[in-house]
């Protein structure tokens, strides 16, 4: 599969979490954290986040691309929208210019929205330590645990699935800089089946493979 690494590193992180988290929670009693330790650890995952954002924003964005069966030369998208190929600037047209800039700028929000969903991840994390305390309190069973904290990370699978939906824009943009900027053909190797894997693995996180 050619999916973009970026995505499909974004969209794993958020759809492990949901697995993972959900899976351990009944299991996990003593991770249970107190709310003021939450607050601290969202805190801690807000700045990161915040400055995995501005990085992302100020730095060359790396794309990866083949020729036939060998890999493509080292390529990279400039914040000013210049595409680098082995570190030289290809030349480029003010359309071309604006393709690339709208690429690399879908390729931003993508990521800023699969970073998102890792932060719902790891609330859900907490939450589910939580709960798996107060129910063991209340004496319920793993399975009534379990149900619970199931049903809230739906929210997060329904955040993977719409994350999908910003794909098929992106495809568009790819194909489209393609067509009108040769070098940068061999990068575009994201298909129409990435889109498919990447709504097909949304959809069965929560009755699929558990970590």
């Amino acid at each position: 599969m050619h999916q973009s690494p970026l995505i499909a590193a974004m969209l794993a992180v958020a759809l492990a979490l949901t697995a993972c988290n959900a899976d351990r929670a009944p299991a996990d009693k003593s991770a249970a954290a107190s709310s003021s330790s939450a607050s601290a650890i969202d805190n801690v995952i807000d700045r990161a986040m915040d400055l995995a954002g501005d990085e992302m924003r100020k730095r060359n964005i790396s794309i990866s691309g083949h020729n036939g069966t060998n890999r493509a030369a080292r390529a990279e998208i400039t914040p000013q929208g210049d595409l680098l190929i082995e570190g030289k600037a290809v030349p480029i047209d003010a359309a071309q210019r604006a393709m690339l800039l709208d690429y690399r700028a879908q390729v931003e929000a993508i990521a800023a929205q699969g970073m998102a969903i890792g932060k719902e991840g790891a609330a859900l994390g907490m939450h589910a330590a939580a709960e798996a305390l107060k129910g063991a309190f209340a004496g319920q069973s793993d399975a009534e645990i379990q149900q619970h904290v199931e049903a809230q990370a739906a929210g997060i699978k329904q955040s993977a699935l719409a994350l999908c939906e910003r794909m098929p824009a992106l495809l568009a943009a790819q194909q489209k800089l393609a067509a009108a900027l040769p070098a940068f053909a061999p990068y575009a190797t994201m298909t129409g089946h990435d889109i498919e894997s990447c709504r097909n693995g949304a959809r069965k996180d929560d009755s699929g493979a558990h970590s």
